[in-house]
Formats: C-alpha cells, structure tokens, sequence
C-alpha cells in the first residue's frame, strides 16, 4: 500500500508543522505522508543551482545469496570508471539491475551538501522557507543555540538508480524533505513500530551490519517474506514528504535531481519516547557520517510542552484541501 497524500493551501503551508500535528495519526501509522501543493502556495526558491564541491559513488555489494540485502559504502569518485548505465524507470528496472549486477554494483554518483539550500531565508511570511521549521517546531524548546544548528541539507544525484540507504533521521527526529528539481525519487518507508522486528530478522539473515549507519539496502520482497510492514512513495518535482519520527526509509532516483532536507520535532518524539532513544547497543564498529547534535531532553518539560501546543498547534483551519490513501 502506498503512504497517503496530503494537499495543502497556502494557510497550511504558512503554518506547515500544525498542518503536520493535524495529520499526525497517519503519519505515524504509514511512517510518512506525501503533501502536495495547491495552486496558491508560494515558495522563497532561488533560482540559481549550488556547485557540489565533493561527490561520491556507492559500492553496492551483495551480503546474502538471494540478493535481499546489500551494504552500501561510499567511495572517492574520481578513482572509478564512469561508466554509461542502464536507464532507471520504475522500481522493477532498479532491482533488476542489482539482481543481474556481478557481486558488486557501481550506482551514479550523489553530493550531500550541508548547510546548503535553495530557499532564500529572509522572505515575506507567505513565501515558505524550509530554514523556519526546526525553530516553528517542538526544538524550540531546546533554545536557540540548539535549534540553530539544525540547518538544511541539500542533495544532488547525478544519474540513474542513486542510492539513499536504509535510514532515520538523526536522534529519531521528524524531517521534512522537499523535491526541488529532476527525477522521481522512489521511497520504501517503515513505520517506527516495525523497528524492533525489522532488527531480529536482520539478526536472523545473518547480517553484521544494523541500520543505524546508513549502509543497507534491503529488497522489499524481504520485507513481505517476513510480514514487515512498508509503504511506497514516489515523490515528485514540487512536492514534499513528511518522515514521522523514528521511521527508518530507504529510496532511489530514477535519474539526476535536487532534494533538500530539514529535520524537526513533534510533541510525539518526547511523549513515544523517539527524543531517549541510544544506539549504544550497536555493535558493528562503524562510525556515524554526521556528528549528532546532542538536545538535553530535561529541557522539554511536560507544561512547556502543553504550552507549545496551547500556543502554536491549536489553530482552527488546518490548511489541507484532501486526503488521499493510497
């Protein structure tokens, strides 16, 4: 079954983390939520592209006999042949070319430019600007000083079946990913709740790696070998997808395209319990791409977070125009 899609009008957009809290039992059922635009919504983009400085490709290599599950290691692209690939259509064409890969699979190459974007951050109210969000959301509470370190998160793919492995968003918080320009962009999303059995079947295919270090890749023929719950969602040019917190997602690129980022939170991440989550009990040696941003979860007391809520999440009309289940 696919996520749901949500439409939104421009009140909705201007007020786009009470719209999210309005549709939140989905989001957290599906583990996310597709939203679309309406013809009155107005963004703050810049016109001009950014020039990635640095750009990788994967090494994606075959962990088991059957092809279910692949690790996914980044390497320097200027030491590798850039060869011509096969073109990328739907999901049937991109598992296929793994399947039918030798042991070891070179996708097209991606940037992941922090602290980049192509909103303008200083605009009129009504011109949505992805940098606002950490600061509109729950992370508020967290002060300033925290808040301002969660900035947006610019990537480029440049070709064929680019790979985003299996993943969460740093401390199991909520994001917000806008698809700026190019390709469709598949995902496979499961809900938090499936966390717990998704780890003992990895535990049981024997695979030394868990998904905390954005390194797998699973086939979704896996998932329905042991009932785990996922949704589909393609994404298109102009559209965003809403991750709920502790969801765990992985996706590719039919082709090249420009994807922006922005993580956030919900009363939700403190009240189930995302916000104390510790992956100390990770074994595999591995170390994290990013440095997390450490939040003092204290400072989100009960009647702050009542207050938040009171203050900012009761608004009456909810921006949305339908919902569509897929």
């Amino acid at each position: 079954m696919d996520a749901p899609i949500v439409k939104i009008n421009s009140f909705g957009l201007q007020n786009i983390i009470n719209f999210i809290y309005i549709h939140e039992r989905i989001l957290k059922e599906f583990g996310a939520i597709k939203i679309q635009l309406s013809s009155d919504c107005t963004l703050a983009l810049k016109k001009r592209k950014i020039s990635p400085t640095s750009t990788t490709t994967q090494k994606i290599t075959k962990l088991n006999a059957d092809g279910s599950i692949y690790s996914v290691d980044k390497m320097d692209a200027q030491n590798l042949y850039n060869e011509q690939r096969s073109p990328i259509t739907d999901e049937k064409t991109f598992w296929s070319s793994l399947s039918n890969s030798d042991h070891i699979f070179y996708p097209s190459n991606v940037s992941i430019l922090p602290n980049q974007t192509l909103f303008y951050k200083k605009r009129h109210r009504k011109y949505f600007a992805i940098h606002s969000i950490p600061r509109q959301s729950l992370l508020k509470l967290a002060g300033s000083k925290i808040v301002n370190q969660f900035v947006p998160c610019l990537t480029r793919t440049h070709g064929p079946g680019a790979v985003f492995p299996l993943s969460s968003a740093q401390q199991h918080l909520s994001l917000l990913v806008y698809h700026h320009q190019g390709s469709p962009r598949h995902w496979y999303i499961i809900p938090a709740y499936e966390r717990d059995a998704l780890t003992k079947i990895l535990q049981r295919e024997n695979s030394s790696i868990c998904f905390e270090h954005q390194k797998l890749l699973i086939n979704p023929l896996l998932f329905d070998k042991y009932h785990i719950r996922y949704h589909r969602l393609v994404q298109y040019q102009n559209e965003f997808v809403v991750l709920s917190a502790g969801a765990l997602t992985q996706s590719f690129t039919e082709d090249a395209s420009w994807n922006e980022s922005i993580p956030f939170a919900l009363p939700s991440w403190i009240d189930d319990g995302h916000a104390h989550y510790s992956d100390s009990t990770c074994q595999c040696c591995i170390n994290s791409f990013y440095e997390p941003i450490t939040i003092d979860v204290t400072l989100f007391k009960h009647e702050l977070i009542q207050e938040y809520i009171e203050t900012y999440l009761n608004i009456d009309n909810d921006g949305s125009t339908s919902i569509n289940k897929g």
